[in-house]
């Protein structure tokens, strides 16, 4: 339904840049960065530059990373290599490849069992093969994740020659890393991929009753630009039999069940890679809609985990784009399908939703009046520790809070007491309030 398209569809700058980098690629060595979220497009665009580059007898090595033996560690992506070009070797026509080959897979097959230095070994390795690869006209190569190799760097240098064309593609929300700091500072071009408008998705998705393009709007939220989120979306959904086809393309069954996620997305591996508190957390906002930090002892209370550790763990959820905050401070799922998806967590005890009176905190405006206002045990303690000098560094520590999360909770303080500054947060604050609190969390 459209898949041969999506590498096409709003992409056609992409591609001109690429075939570009491949023409210039004779003379001057390329390196070009294809850049963008997680199912932005980037492997499929890979995949069709690779075919359609084929087609035009271009000689392509298509390296995956990451999908060699698990065993048998790639620290520099020499195992992606050799299986590429095992995989590809018919297209480049040349016996006397079965010796660069063979000599990559005995050095990658002993390479995790020597320690120490190995950059000068391992560049002067790859460069030989590709001095053989490269001697029998231009090549492409592709490495789709490159990231995903710990470290690229001696790879990408001895590809990185005349007559070779080096394409490799990077999330831009992967954690910042040395090897992603040189790896850019290497390139020579560095495309971003946006996400795709309605128009375009609607074309890559197919010929469907505008009911589903909705509830997948709806369902999705800002992922609906997403084109590999959409499309694995929409396969799952197939598989459930939940799409069908109808008189006027294929429609949605059931449109009032909750669409989720595809199992494997992304977002999901980011949050349990945070650790057995990554999905808990996740599944405890989605249950409840929306999630204030003042809750969050009572939330630790329930999934019987540390508040400190729980607190670590929400801002990392918020960081990696998980949980997002509404004006009010309040966090929740970045969309209704990774609530759906991650409210199913069997691990996370149903929690109690929050009283009414705190879904909707009444906004007070500054009066001078200590009387004028009511903290919670949480926000009187911040206020205590500012009274003290305390920085949003110092308050975090004392706390068991990044700084992020000190940040977060002055920005709804403010907005809920009308203050402009600390000293003014301070001034109005009652003493007796501010006190008692302090006495309840030393004794906790």
């Amino acid at each position: 339904m459209g898949r041969e398209q999506m590498s096409i569809e709003g992409r056609d700058d992409v591609l001109a840049a690429l075939r570009s980098a491949l023409r210039d690629c004779e003379h001057t060595p390329r390196l070009v960065v294809v850049r963008g979220g997680a199912g932005l497009g980037k492997t499929r665009l890979l995949e069709v530059t690779a075919r359609r580059w084929r087609s035009r007898g271009t000689r392509v090595a298509h390296l995956r990373a990451g999908a060699s033996a698990p065993t048998r560690p790639d620290q520099h992506g020499v195992g992606a290599l050799v299986d590429a070009l095992r995989r590809d070797f018919d297209q480049f026509g040349d016996c006397g490849l079965v010796e660069a080959i063979s000599e990559l897979a005995r050095f990658h097959q002993c390479e995790a069992a020597v320690t120490g230095p190995r950059f000068a070994a391992v560049a002067a390795e790859l460069t030989w093969a590709f001095g053989r690869i490269g001697s029998l006209g231009p090549v492409a190569v592709l490495i789709d994740d490159v990231l995903e190799i710990p470290d690229p760097i001696p790879l990408l240098l001895a590809a990185r020659r005349p007559g070779c064309a080096v394409i490799v593609s990077v999330r831009d929300d992967a954690t910042p890393s040395p090897a992603a700091t040189e790896l850019l500072g290497m390139a020579d071009d560095v495309l971003d991929l946006d996400e795709l408008d309605d128009e375009h998705i609607a074309r890559i998705v197919g010929d469907f009753d505008g009911s589903v393009h909705q509830a997948l709007r709806t369902a999705l939220g800002p992922l609906y630009g997403n084109p590999g989120t959409v499309l694995a979306t929409v396969a799952e959904l197939a598989e459930q039999g939940r799409i069908i086809a109808g008189d006027n393309g294929f429609r949605l069954v059931d449109p009032a069940a909750p669409i989720k996620l595809p199992q494997h997305h992304e977002l999901l591996r980011r949050a349990a890679r945070l650790g057995h508190l990554g999905p808990r957390l996740l599944a405890a906002a989605a249950r409840r809609g929306e999630f204030d930090v003042d809750e969050l002892a009572a939330v630790a209370d329930a999934l019987g985990a540390d508040i400190a550790e729980c607190g670590r763990t929400l801002d990392l959820l918020v960081e990696h784009g998980l949980l997002v905050s509404d004006p009010r401070g309040w966090l929740r799922c970045l969309c209704p399908a990774l609530a759906a998806s991650a409210a199913g967590h069997a691990a996370t005890p149903r929690l109690p939703s929050p009283p009414r009176e705190l879904r909707k905190p009444a906004v007070v405006r500054s009066t001078g009046s200590a009387a004028a206002l009511s903290l919670s045990d949480a926000e009187a303690r911040i206020v205590e520790l500012i009274s003290e000098g305390f920085t949003n560094r110092r308050i975090g520590a004392q706390l068991g809070l990044s700084e992020k999360a000190v940040e977060r909770q002055l920005t709804r303080l403010f907005a809920k007491t009308g203050c402009r500054s600390r000293v003014e947060l301070v001034t109005i604050a009652p003493r007796r309030g501010r006190a008692a609190a302090l006495r309840g969390w030393r004794a906790a």
